[in-house]
């Protein structure tokens, strides 16, 4: 992967939205910052079949939202290992940066989908019938705790939040 993409990296992004990805065989769940990088919010889910059309939704996403990074979910086991999908997300990932000229992050996304299936049931509904929504809701989960960690470093290098 392109860059330093280190804790210590993140201040170093730029203002702007941040696009936040949770990827899976079948389906990938975006989510997206407000322009203050304070708060995500589900966008959509994406069906994961063709490789070239998904890369090409991502990239005309970022355009018409003016995303300056992107987060995508690294998929460890509870022990902090990778998980199985490591290859897979690497491959996107290089994929990704050949069409997309913007920060690339890998971020935990340990217990995201377990956040959303509970937050479903909470209100009422079924996770297994909500599988798209999970999807957009796991990567806004995904995107918050960047964003939380991300005004955090922030605040710790005395920067003040786009």
């Amino acid at each position: 992967m392109r860059g330093d993409h280190s804790v210590k990296s993140l201040k170093r992004i730029q203002a702007g939205r941040i696009l936040g990805i949770d990827y899976g065989r079948k389906r990938i769940g975006l989510a997206i910052s407000d322009p203050s990088q304070t708060l995500a919010a589900r966008l959509k889910t994406i069906l994961n079949d063709i490789r070239e059309r998904v890369i090409d939704e991502i990239k005309t996403i970022a355009a018409e939202k003016a995303i300056t990074a992107i987060v995508i979910g690294q998929p460890l086991h509870m022990s902090g290992e990778t998980g199985e999908m490591a290859k897979d997300i690497e491959e996107f990932i290089q994929q990704v940066e050949q069409k997309i000229d913007v920060p690339i992050y890998m971020w935990d996304e340990r217990l995201t989908t377990v956040s959303a299936e509970k937050l479903l049931i909470e209100t009422g509904r079924s996770p297994s019938k909500s599988r798209r929504e999970i999807d957009q809701l796991a990567a806004a989960f995904l995107l918050q705790n960047f964003l939380d960690r991300l005004a955090n470093v922030k605040k710790e290098n005395g920067q003040v939040s786009p």
